[in-house]
């Protein structure tokens, strides 16, 4: 069991933390984490609580403490602890923003309290679904390549999303050669039947999608590697994968066994990025903030139709945004690029 003077030195350690964290002083970092962290009205108040205390009570002591109790992050494994900090962790960011002037944003404030903590996935919006077996379908049938285009389907906070794979091998990263990759998988056998006309069309707007979201989430003319997308393995081969919430007149694949996997959407209105961990493959969800509930509804702005005009104008995608926080949100799924963890790394 953790002692009392390993758990001092934690709360001396988290205040080193914040005052690299947030460029203060030595020294200023130990009353804001008593009282913008764990709610003490000053440090004295705090430090009185350990010095009454003997190694044989101070645990319980903590354990009952609604707000010391998290100081117990990763000396426990208590998973109800980690979900009631989730939504603890906005209020000490507000606590904390008006204690101290902060240059960062809310985003970046919450990270960086995550790595307080030392929850490090959580501090860059690392999401674990390493066991999530997706179930990848065909999607045409008349392809010579019938596994060039795959769908599966998941939940995300119980909501049905639905990921479309599209097989590319291009090796210059830019919209051309893109392009041609796509026209070069999507090649139908040649039928006259009814059935594979219908389907010729349906081909044909799939390539347009696929190039149209491609155009708009993806960063492919540059220098920047690590801004390039980077392929989702299916079976040893390179896919693009896009993904968006389900249309409510569709059904899910595999209802039986779609797993649901949980995002702790914070209460923000700047966009919001999380790293999906996928059968050792990654994507990158976006959650996009557009406005709250009981404000008149705003126009789009110029990017977010975009996305709305690419992405979503896919028949299977829901045509209405998600509600999260009392508020409208457009959630997305896009290939990974090493600049995302670089950037939720800050």
């Amino acid at each position: 069991m953790i002692s009392k003077s390993q758990l001092l030195y934690k709360i001396e350690h988290q205040s080193t933390l914040l005052e690299k964290s947030f460029n203060l002083p030595p020294g200023f970092g130990s009353e804001p984490v008593a009282q913008a962290i764990y709610k003490f009205s000053n440090l004295d108040e705090l430090n009185k609580l350990f010095f009454l205390s003997t190694d044989d009570d101070i645990y319980s002591i903590i354990l009952s403490d609604i707000n010391l109790k998290y100081i117990m992050i990763n000396e426990i494994e208590d998973a109800l602890l980690i979900e009631a900090f989730h939504e603890e962790i906005k209020e000490m960011a507000t606590r904390l923003e008006s204690m101290i002037i902060i240059n960062m944003t809310k985003i970046q404030l919450i990270s960086n309290l995550y790595e307080l903590f030392g929850l490090d996935d959580e501090s860059k919006y690392i999401v674990e679904a390493e066991n999530l077996e997706l179930n990848w379908q065909p999607c045409f049938s008349s392809l010579q390549n019938q596994k060039a285009v795959l769908s599966s389907d998941l939940l995300i906070n119980e909501i049905p999303f639905r990921l479309i794979a599209t097989k590319v091998n291009f090796d210059k990263c830019s919209l051309d050669d893109l392009k041609k990759s796509l026209k070069t998988n999507l090649v139908q056998i040649e039928e006259s039947s009814l059935e594979n006309h219908e389907e010729k069309s349906k081909i044909s707007k799939h390539l347009d999608w696929s190039f149209d979201s491609s155009d708009c989430l993806l960063t492919l003319e540059t220098d920047n590697t690590d801004k390039h997308p980077r392929f989702f393995k299916i079976n040893n081969q390179n896919y693009l994968v896009f993904g968006f919430p389900l249309s409510p007149h569709l059904q899910i694949n595999s209802e039986a066994s779609c797993k649901n996997i949980n995002i702790q959407i914070k209460n923000t209105e700047e966009k919001q990025i999380f790293i999906l961990n996928i059968e050792s493959e990654k994507l990158v969800l976006e959650c996009i903030f557009l406005n709250k509930i009981e404000e008149r509804e705003k126009c789009y702005s110029p990017l977010n139709q975009w996305i709305n005009d690419a992405l979503l104008n896919c028949d299977d995608a829901c045509k209405f945004p998600l509600v999260f926080n009392n508020a409208y949100y457009l959630i997305i799924i896009r290939p990974f690029s090493h600049v995302d963890f670089l950037e939720n790394a800050l």
